[in-house]
């Protein structure tokens, strides 16, 4: 076993077949993404990268899913200690390896990903019908096709990686051992892509952190201590004892408030803007057309070609590196309780008309996808079932029934913040006094 040193979970355990994944050239990329992109404008401190990520990720779904294990829940009665060993193994694989795929300035620059058949996996890895075409790549193909060219690299096994694929993806058919199975397919996913999952544990928890902000704090050891495996209408399913719904509700919770604090903040989407310009504009060039080209391209290759377009005194790279920030001149919550300001275009023609340059970002998250949560019906929401003993009976019964807030939280964040270039701002100030005075 191989020691690894982390601020959030201390000593995180890998053993040999993990370590040859975990040091593959196309792993240790995730050390040159950063977690947060330009988040770290605003605060310094978020310059922690994907790496550190996905070795928390790994660690999480591993814990998690041995706490299940070692809890004797009925629900995973039956099978034997090789089924268990084989599936904590895909846990931890699936966390380390679920964001692999992400390009340079992590969600930003998934915008300029190709047509998803160039990074198509072969067809025998996908289920009948199930084989994407006609839409743009997402970092989530992204990762499955290096989880594929990892058979190739030598590091992993071919029936392994399309398991690890098949946690990850409902489109990727499983091999024959993970078949057999059963629920604990659907156990793994949510551990590693569900409601409480390992993604969002560890980030809202790492990025608290590095951020300097305590938004993202929450009960972690008391969320895993009441976890636990529940007969759902289709099988054992991931659940919760019914005490653990105040920490589920202080997850959300934190999200929001990470989301509205430091995800949405308003600077680092005019430098995500800055940045769309400099590519349009030919300042700099984003080659992605497939996993040749993601698996080479690093946070630093981008910044030494904006270094290079601000030597030549080309704008939009110039105010990336002089971290100019624009001057917000309008902050909108949007959605069905939120009506759109209809003042808006008015404010934008205008600026336009005075000469400005205007640009708009918008930034939206949803927070859960529980059935019942914020309006959501079972046929567009995910089941998540508690458990709860009364006069000596288990009641099992969807977590919405024990959290009014859970009930009433599922509006989601929906923002679009107007900009103007910093040196518009005094035109800007004066246009804003002019529709303000009628």
């Amino acid at each position: 076993m191989y020691e690894i040193r982390d601020p959030i979970h201390q000593t995180i355990l890998i053993d040999e077949a993990e370590r040859r994944v975990v040091d593959h050239p196309w792993i240790q990329r995730l050390r040159h993404i950063r977690q947060l992109g330009f988040v770290s404008l605003v605060y310094p401190g978020a310059v922690h990268d994907r790496f550190q990520h996905s070795i928390g990720v790994m660690h999480l779904a591993g814990q998690r899913f041995r706490h299940l294990v070692d809890s004797h829940p009925v629900g995973l009665a039956g099978f034997s200690q090789s089924d268990l060993d084989y599936a904590y193994r895909l846990a931890r694989l699936s966390g380390l390896l679920h964001d692999a795929g992400h390009a340079p300035f992590s969600h930003t620059a998934e915008a300029y990903l190709p047509a998803v058949e160039r990074f198509q996996l072969p067809a025998d890895w996908y289920r009948a019908g199930q084989r994407p075409e006609g839409r743009q790549a997402t970092h989530e193909d992204c990762s499955l096709a290096v989880i594929h060219g990892l058979v190739g690299e030598g590091v992993l096994d071919e029936p392994v990686a399309r398991d690890v694929a098949a946690v990850l993806s409902v489109s990727i058919r499983r091999s024959r051992r993970l078949g057999a199975l059963g629920t604990l397919v659907g156990i793994l996913r949510a551990l590693v892509s569900g409601e409480l999952d390992a993604d969002r544990c560890d980030y809202l928890l790492r990025d608290s952190h590095f951020a300097g902000v305590s938004y993202g704090i929450y009960d972690l050891p008391r969320l895993t201590a009441t976890e636990t495996v529940l007969e759902g209408p289709e099988g054992p399913e991931l659940g919760l004892d019914v005490h653990g719904v105040h920490v589920l509700e202080s997850l959300l919770l934190a999200r929001y408030h990470m989301f509205l604090q430091v995800y949405f903040h308003k600077t680092p989407p005019a430098f995500e803007h800055y940045l769309d310009r400099a590519i349009a504009e030919d300042e700099l060039t984003l080659t992605l057309n497939g996993l040749g080209d993601l698996v080479e391209l690093r946070d630093d290759s981008v910044v030494g070609q904006i270094h290079a377009a601000r030597s030549r005194g080309l704008p939009w790279s110039t105010r990336i590196l002089a971290r100019e920030p624009a001057k917000l001149v309008l902050r909108e919550r949007l959605g069905a309780e939120h009506q759109e300001n209809f003042l808006s275009q008015q404010l934008v023609d205008a600026l336009r008309e005075a000469g400005c340059t205007v640009f708009t970002r918008r930034s939206r998250q949803r927070f859960c996808a529980i059935s019942g949560a914020g309006g959501l019906d079972s046929d567009s929401g995910r089941r998540l079932l508690c458990e709860r003993r009364v006069l000596g009976r288990t009641l099992v019964e969807s977590v919405t029934l024990h959290s009014p807030l859970l009930a009433a939280f599922n509006q989601p964040i929906d923002l679009r913040h107007t900009y103007v270039l910093r040196g518009d701002a005094g035109t800007a100030r004066t246009v804003m006094e002019r529709l303000a005075s009628g």
